[in-house]
C-alpha cells in the first residue's frame, strides 16, 4: 500500500499540469473581479476577461504615418515595421491581450486561416503582445501559426499606437486593435474592439472571419 501511494500514476503529470491551470484560471478571475469592484468598471464584451477596460485615447489614427519598430518575432530575429513594408504592399499591424486566451486564440486562428488571401493581396500579418517570445512560441506551435507574431515585452511599441491596457492589479497588456498600413507608411485604417468614436472604427467580431473579411476589405 506505501508503495501504491509512492508510485505516481500515469497521468498524474497532466492532472497536476491541468489543476494547477485551472488554479491559476481561478486565480486571475477573482482577482479580475476585485479590479472591477475597485474600479465600478462594468463588464462588457465576451468572455474575454480584458474586455472589460478601454486603452487610452488613439495616438495613430487613419492617415497618419505608422511608428516603425523592430520587436523580436517567432522563428528566430526581429522584424521591422520598415522591412515588411519594403517587401510588401500592406502590414496588417494587430495587437492583442495575451496568448491562449480564448478571444486571441480564436483571432489568430482566423488570421491563420485566411494567410492565402492576404499573401494575395501581398499583405503581412504581425500580431503584437507583451508576453514573451517563449510564450509566443509555444501558441504558436500549440495553434499551428503560420505567420509572426512579435513580443512587445516593454509594452512601448504598443504604447506608440495608443495600444496599451493597464488592468488594475495585473499591470499592462496591449488592447485588441488592428492597423492597415500601406506602403508609403500610413495607416490606411484602424479599427478598435472598445472606444471606437466611428463605425469606421468599430472592429467586426473576431470569432467570426468578420473582422479578416473587414480588413482584407480595406486593402
Amino acid at each position: 500500500l506505501e508503495e501504491a501511494k509512492k508510485t505516481p500514476r500515469a497521468g498524474d503529470d497532466d492532472d497536476d499540469d491541468g489543476a494547477k491551470k485551472m488554479m491559476m484560471m481561478n486565480r486571475r478571475r477573482a482577482l479580475m473581479m476585485t479590479a472591477i469592484l475597485a474600479t465600478g468598471t462594468n463588464v462588457i464584451g465576451d468572455d474575454d476577461d480584458f474586455e472589460a477596460f478601454a486603452a487610452e485615447e488613439s495616438v495613430v489614427d487613419v492617415g497618419d504615418v505608422a511608428p516603425d519598430f523592430s520587436l523580436p518575432a517567432t522563428g528566430g530575429g526581429s522584424i521591422s515595421l520598415k522591412d515588411v513594408l519594403r517587401d510588401n504592399d500592406y502590414a496588417v499591424v494587430y495587437f492583442y491581450n495575451q496568448d491562449g486566451s480564448s478571444g486571441c486564440s480564436i483571432e489568430a486562428e482566423r488570421f491563420n486561416q485566411a494567410q492565402d488571401k492576404f499573401e494575395a493581396k501581398k499583405a503581412r500579418v504581425l500580431g503584437i503582445s507583451m508576453d514573451s517570445i517563449e510564450s509566443h512560441e509555444g501558441f504558436c506551435d500549440k495553434k499551428g501559426l503560420t505567420f509572426s507574431l512579435l513580443s512587445d515585452a516593454d509594452g512601448s511599441v504598443s504604447k506608440a499606437y495608443g495600444a496599451e491596457l493597464t488592468l488594475p492589479v495585473f499591470g499592462k497588456f496591449s488592447d485588441r486593435q488592428t492597423f492597415l498600413v500601406g506602403k508609403d507608411g500610413a495607416v490606411k485604417a484602424h479599427w478598435k474592439e472598445m472606444g471606437a468614436k466611428t463605425d469606421d472604427e468599430k472592429m467586426a467580431s473576431v470569432k467570426s472571419t468578420a473582422h479578416v473579411d473587414q480588413v482584407l476589405a480595406a486593402m
